[in-house]
């Protein structure tokens, strides 16, 4: 009589797999980049399969859909220009040498990203982000200034993310010939102006 043992198993992982499943993305991500940099208007998955010499169905395979593959390019380029290593502020003080953090990072990403997500293509990319974007900088706002009323955070907020997008640091760098030390202050001298504005008399 044959006995039949029960013997759990465990899911097969294989770091060669996972490996090469990450350089596939990221190639994949890549090719997204060069698409955009053409300042077309949409992304399309044969083009983007094209320019990363893949098949249709390995992008989908690795982005189930395309709003998937889009929604991964934000954090993609983030990591690309170290911006997970970015330390939000945890007072007003600290404010200034954060925002100078983020714009150096800003400030060194490659031409081939800054191409890209100057395209028409990269709105879609935007839409999708920017209740994140904004997430953060409500936290931010939480952060530096708590005492304030919950609009006035909201407002503070609003300002944050215009202030310190790429466009804004394109503005201050390419058109008015600034720094990123000179955005730095002139961020900081308007949150902490919208601040005090904000405050009660008493504390101003």
């Amino acid at each position: 009589m044959t006995r039949i043992v029960n013997v759990e198993t465990r899911p097969y992982r294989s770091q060669l797999r996972e490996e090469q499943a990450e350089e596939t993305r990221a190639r994949i991500l890549d090719a997204t980049l060069r698409v955009m940099a053409g300042g077309i208007a949409t992304v399309s998955i044969p083009a983007v399969a094209r320019e990363a010499g893949v098949s249709v169905p390995t992008i989908y395979r690795h982005f189930g859909t395309k709003r998937d593959l889009m929604a991964a390019l934000h954090p993609y380029l983030m990591r690309r220009a170290g911006f997970d290593q970015f330390v939000p502020p945890r007072s007003i003080d600290e404010l200034p040498g954060a925002v100078r953090s983020l714009f150096e990072r800003l400030d060194a990403t490659d031409e081939l990203a800054w191409a890209a997500m100057a395209s028409p293509a990269a709105e879609e990319a935007r839409t999708i982000h920017m209740p994140g974007r904004l997430e953060m900088c409500r936290r931010i706002a939480a952060t530096i200034e708590p005492a304030l009323a919950k609009a006035d955070r909201e407002r503070i907020a609003r300002l944050l993310l215009v202030l310190v997008s790429s466009s804004s640091l394109r503005v201050w760098r390419d058109h008015l010939g600034g720094s990123v030390d000179e955005a730095a202050d002139d961020i900081d001298w308007v949150i902490q102006a919208a601040i005090a504005a904000s405050r009660p008399k008493g504390r101003r």
